[in-house]
Parts: C-alpha cells; sequence; structure tokens
C-alpha cells in the first residue's frame, strides 16, 4: 500500500521514520492527522510493529475513533488490536488489567466532579470550622487535586483554603479507597503508583508496546510527561505531534515546555517541521505568521498557503462605538456574507470570554438569525443521565456515592432521618453504608422504608439481566428506557419539572441514553462484560459521539473552544486591552497570543476582527485602549474601517436609501 500517496515532502519524511524520538511540529491546518494516520498503517503493513504493539495517546476520544477508522478502513483486520484513546483511558486499562495489585476490586467503579464534590462536601460536615459552610468545594478539589500530582505552586503563607485542603486530602483519599472507586485524576496517579512500586508490570507495559505516538503533544502535563517517560524507557520509540503555538491551556495544567524542550530530552529526537498550511488563505497566514512571531519562547514556524494560496481578500477590521454596536455589526456581516452565498453554518463568532457570547447571542436571536453555542451543558452532565448512571454502577460495582444519589430518586419514602439512621449503624458496625442497607432491620428503619430498601436493592441487582433479556423487536436501549418508566422516574422526571415542554426535553434526554447503550452495543455481543464497558465508556466520555449532521447555525464559541476547528468565515470580536489579553484570566500573555493565533488561524476565506471604542465595566461606560496583539500586526497586513463599516458602492447606496424610506413611509402611513 502507498501510505506516501498525496503527501508533501516533510510529511512522507515524518511518515517514514521507524525508531528512535521523533518531533512532528504541526503547523495549523497543516495534515497532523494525516500523517499520524498513514505512519500508523505503514508501521503496520510493512510489518515494523504489530497493530496490537502500537500505543496512540490523544485527548479527545474523537481524534483516537477517526484515527482508528481510517487506519482500519486500508488495513483491514491487520489493522485490529491497534490501542488509541486518552490518556485516562489509558490508565483505566492499566488499572483494569492490573486491579489486584493497584490495591482495588476488579469491579472498582469511576466518580466524576460531581461526585467527588458530594464526597468533600460529607467530609466537611466533619470538620470542627464555625466558617465551614462559605468554603467553595470546587476550590477545595482543585487544591486537594493539585497536592496528588504534584503541581500545587509552592507557598510561604498558608489561608483558610489551603489549610483546609491539607486536612481534607488524605481524608478525601482513604474515602475514595474506602468506597472502591477512581476518580479522574487518580486514573493517571494510581497507574503512576502502580509502575513505582511494581518494576515487573511496568516492565510489561513497556513490553506491550514498541511503537507509542502521542497527539497534541503541547496539551500534555507534567503527570502526563511522566507516564509517557515510564511506557517508552527503553526502546525510546515515541513520536509525538503537536504545536507549540497552540499550547492554550497553561491553566488547566499543560506545560509548553514539554514540547519545547523535547528534543533536549530525547537524545538523537529528529525534528520535522509541517508548516505548508491547507487551510487558510496567504493573506489569513500573513496576519497570523506576524502575530505569533512575537512570541520568544517557541520553535520558529512559519506556516505557508498550500491550498487557496492568494484569494486577494486581505483580513479586516472594524472599529466600533460601543459592545452594542459590535453585537449589531456582529449580524449586519452575517447578512454580508449570506448575500454572497454563504450559508449559517460557514460563519463562526469567536470571543475570549463567555460574557461576550451571551450579548452576541441576545443580538442574533432578536434577528432570528439560528445559532449554536459551543461548550455549553454537556449531555452528560445532566442531571437525567447522571441518574441512570448511578443505577448502572450501583448495579456493577456497588459504592456508597452511587447509592446515596438513588436511594431516594424517585421518591420511594426513604428520607434523611432513614438515611442516617443507617449511617450511624454503619459507622458503629464498621461495615460499609452499602452493606448497612441490607441490614436495615438492624439499624432499626422503619417497616415501611426498611421494604423500599429491598425492592431497590432487588431492581439494582436484576437491572443489568433485565436489559439484556429483552422481548423480540425490544433493544437494550429501549428496555432500559422501559424499566426506569415502569419504577417511577418518568413521573419523577415530570414532577420536578417547571412545564411539560422542559419535562418532554428532560425525559428525551433518557432516551438518548437508550438510544447511545444501543448505539455502543452494536456488534458486540450482549452481556454484563460490555454493559460494564459501556459505563466505563459514558464516564471516559469514550466511544460516545453524537452522529448527527451538523446543523445549518452560526457556531459561537470561546477561543479556547474553536482549536482544532476550521470555519469558512470567522468573525473575532472584543479585540481589546483586558479581554485580549484578558486582565484576570490572562496572565500568561505568550498563551494568550497563542490564543489569539488559535482564532486566526480557524478561518479558511474572511477574516473579520472587531473592537470597541468603549465598553460597560460594572455599570459604568468607559473607553478601552486596542488589544496590543492588533498592535503588533503591520498595518499593511490588514484594512482597517475607524468607523465600523466598509464604503457603500453607487448600488448598495441607492437600496440602503430607498429601503430607508420605504420604511419610513410604513411608520408615518402607521401613525
Amino acid at each position: 500500500m502507498d501510505w506516501l500517496r498525496g503527501l508533501n515532502p516533510e510529511q512522507q519524511k515524518a511518515v517514514k521514520h521507524n525508531y528512535g524520538p521523533l518531533l512532528i511540529l504541526a503547523g495549523a491546518g497543516s495534515g497532523k492527522t494525516t500523517v499520524l494516520v498513514s505512519r500508523t498503517g505503514r508501521l503496520i503493513s510493512e510489518r515494523v510493529a504489530q497493530a496490537q504493539e502500537i500505543c496512540v495517546l490523544t485527548f479527545t476520544n474523537k481524534s483516537a475513533r477517526e484515527l482508528k477508522h481510517r487506519v482500519s478502513a486500508k488495513l483491514g483486520n491487520t489493522g485490529q488490536g491497534l490501542w488509541a484513546g486518552t490518556f485516562h483511558s489509558f490508565g483505566l486499562q492499566i488499572l483494569r488489567r492490573f486491579h489486584k495489585h493497584a490495591g482495588l476490586s476488579p469491579y472498582f467503579g469511576i466518580v466524576d466532579q460531581s461526585d467527588c464534590n458530594s464526597i468533600l462536601k460529607e467530609l466537611l460536615k466533619d470538620v470542627k470550622n464555625s466558617t465551614k459552610d462559605k468554603f467553595d468545594v470546587d476550590k477545595i478539589l482543585s487544591m486537594i487535586n493539585d497536592r496528588r500530582t504534584g503541581m500545587a505552586v509552592q507557598t510561604e503563607g498558608f489561608d483558610e483554603y489551603h489549610e483546609m485542603a491539607e486536612l481534607l486530602a488524605p481524608k478525601f483519599a482513604k474515602r475514595l479507597e474506602h468506597l472502591g472507586v477512581v476518580d479522574f485524576e487518580g486514573l493517571l496517579i494510581k497507574p503512576m503508583l502502580l509502575f513505582r512500586e511494581n518494576p515487573d508490570i511496568l516492565e510489561k507495559v513497556q513490553n506491550m508496546f514498541s511503537q507509542v505516538m502521542v497527539d497534541e503533544f503541547q496539551d500534555t502535563n507534567r503527570m502526563q510527561m511522566d507516564l509517557i517517560h515510564q511506557i517508552v524507557r527503553g526502546h525510546n520509540n515515541l513520536t509525538v505531534v503537536g504545536d507549540d503555538d497552540q499550547s492554550i491551556y497553561g491553566w488547566r495544567g499543560a506545560e509548553v515546555k514539554n514540547i519545547l524542550n523535547f528534543p533536549q530530552e530525547f537524545k538523537n529526537c529528529e525534528v520535522i517541521k509541517l508548516e505548508r498550511n491547507y487551510r487558510s488563505s496567504a493573506e489569513i497566514l500573513a496576519v497570523a505568521n506576524a502575530a505569533i512571531s512575537k512570541n520568544k519562547n517557541r520553535h520558529g514556524k512559519i506556516l505557508r498557503a498550500e491550498a487557496a494560496q492568494t484569494t486577494g481578500e486581505i483580513p479586516e477590521l472594524f472599529i466600533l462605538e460601543r459592545e452594542e454596536d459590535e453585537c449589531e455589526f456582529v449580524v449586519s456581516e452575517i447578512s454580508h456574507f449570506l448575500r454572497q452565498g454563504y450559508e449559517y453554518k460557514d460563519f463562526a463568532v469567536l470571543y475570549r470570554s463567555n460574557t461576550q457570547g451571551g450579548l452576541i447571542e441576545s443580538s442574533l436571536r432578536r434577528a432570528n438569525v439560528p445559532y449554536n453555542i459551543s461548550g455549553g451543558t454537556s449531555i452528560f452532565d445532566r442531571k437525567e443521565i447522571k441518574d441512570i448512571m448511578a443505577y448502572l454502577k450501583q448495579a456493577l460495582a456497588p459504592n456508597e456515592v452511587s447509592l446515596r444519589r438513588i436511594i431516594n430518586v424517585p421518591s420511594r419514602g426513604i428520607g434523611d432521618t432513614t438515611i442516617e439512621k443507617l449511617s450511624e449503624f454503619a459507622l458503629k458496625k464498621r461495615i460499609n453504608f452499602v452493606d448497612a442497607c441490607r441490614f436495615w432491620k438492624e439499624a432499626e428503619v422503619q417497616e415501611k422504608a426498611g421494604e423500599s430498601i429491598d425492592a431497590l436493592m432487588t431492581f439494582i441487582q436484576e437491572l443489568p439481566g433485565k436489559i439484556l433479556d429483552y422481548n423480540i423487536g425490544s433493544s437494550p436501549g429501549a428496555k432500559m428506557v422501559e424499566l426506569f418508566a415502569h419504577i417511577g422516574y418518568r413521573e419523577y422526571v415530570y414532577n420536578s419539572a417547571a412545564d411539560p415542554t422542559s419535562a418532554e426535553k428532560k425525559w428525551m434526554v433518557v432516551e438518548i441514553l437508550g438510544r447511545i447503550l444501543d448505539s455502543f452495543l452494536g456488534r458486540r455481543s450482549y452481556d454484563v462484560e460490555n454493559i460494564k464497558s459501556f459505563v466505563d465508556a459514558m464516564l471516559l466520555r469514550d466511544d460516545m459521539s453524537d452522529n448527527e449532521e451538523d446543523p445549518n447555525k452560526v457556531q459561537l464559541m470561546t477561543l479556547h473552544a474553536s482549536k482544532g476547528l476550521e470555519f469558512p468565515v470567522v468573525i473575532l470580536a472584543g479585540l481589546e486591552e483586558d479581554l485580549l489579553p484578558h486582565k484576570n484570566l490572562g496572565s500568561d500573555i505568550d498563551e494568550e497570543r497563542r490564543l489569539f493565533y488559535v482564532g486566526l488561524t480557524r478561518a479558511k476565506k474572511k477574516l473579520v476582527m472587531s473592537r470597541c471604542q468603549q465598553r460597560k465595566k460594572h455599570g459604568t461606560v468607559r473607553p478601552v485602549a486596542p488589544s496590543r496583539f492588533l498592535l503588533e500586526i503591520p498595518k499593511e497586513l490588514y484594512k482597517e474601517f475607524p468607523l465600523g463599516a466598509r464604503p457603500v458602492s453607487g448600488q448598495e447606496r441607492d437600496d440602503l436609501v430607498a429601503s430607508f424610506l420605504s420604511k419610513l413611509d410604513s411608520k408615518i402611513e402607521s401613525k
């Protein structure tokens, strides 16, 4: 098979690489996925490595799925067994395989952030502190995780949050252990401890994979870097693909130094730069290159347009009076380009912070422009999904967190008094809460509540079997939805909704989960093991892509959410000091500049930028300065419109005047 066909010389060089460390510096729109797929496929077809000896670590399940699909589409069965997934999926696989050594049951559960918050709230109740109710649990959890991963900032003075985090950290770890569950941070921490304490297991894992590849390498944190070091030690057949100019996640632990120092950390490292851009016009790239060149600490790269070459369309900057004008401007720009033949789905409106998005959204709504906001509440974060998942988790890996969530959902007469009695009994007898529920009589729980507990336990125990034991014409997912309707969950959802329309939407979420289950099981065998895989996959957001076609809507999103995407027309709003770079969120100016660069390089054909002269802050309208990033770009690379509008041509002017007079006439007539 010709894995090199259609690739440029630099891409071919990367694909031909066999052994030792390789850093592929893949600029925006330079075809990095194609290179990863082609290199993986070539290694397998030329027998440099078997599929099961290749590990590809990614940051999203979507990119892992795409890679596996594209490789197997060309290789067929030879490509089976290739391991591709996120760092968390990798950690889960290691812990499932070596659960005994990790001190876990084979059916250990996974808890998400909301579960961790619930655990911390419980722990806070036992703390003797008069101000404990005012603590932000999210903040404490974040500080505990920084301590666990070694990313806590060393500080001289300890405030009350540091003290509380220090007090709760060991208790939190103990509680997770007692519950027999692992949180997301633990999916990386525990494998590292496992390797440290069991060198033989580390050796087994190193021998499993003779080739390791990492996508979006600029987004790795210290812990992920340590994990990579561990699994490649011995052969160093490590290929990393990334772009230091797109490293924008420092605020969540990503360390750009991992990609900057890679050639020094790995001896005899080959570095290949992919600088041919297949996305944007030469005019857009000229602005992007000029902007990012101001960052000193970077691997020097200059993007060159390959596909569109020059279009003659120079990027534009519009200066508006106030933010209300900017919102109206966004609407008028969309109308302007629609008249040129573009569709709604061709537009992305990008901004630095969500507050800007709210204002623009209201203008689009008034103008009846269909839009979609990316980065809103995920279906996986909906209460209904979390409730059903808690039932499934409890059926497969009983734990206190899940049981407490569902014990009285839907309402079955098990109130706080009953739960307190069970908790006290568990403490007294030194058993867990799940076991205490089985001994409700001894815990002196009232008969009626006790019978409800028994009924719940029976339902949970039989749930996986009943989902799989479906009648002809009823899929496992449909059966699951029926079972929850039968125990009164549908009625509970309807009763808790504000109106019938929102009730329908809430119940639809449950039905969607049923469809996701059917889609996941697909051609897999219908057994409990695969229901367990489904629960794991749901918690890691694995294999859960929404396959629906993208609707014809304008996309509104933050600059962070836009990474990895591309659009024919990009409107970049709010290019002012204190917004970009952001006054509160943007302490790292280099990273803020990289964020600006990411926004610029999303545009394929048209790039429109805007800024205001005044903006409302804390209820007062104040003058604002243009972003320093704008001032760094040579003026000849973009057209500036100080009055906030393009000069109107003769015909357009006549049309506008006619339209204005027509509206004026109709107003006079109506009066």
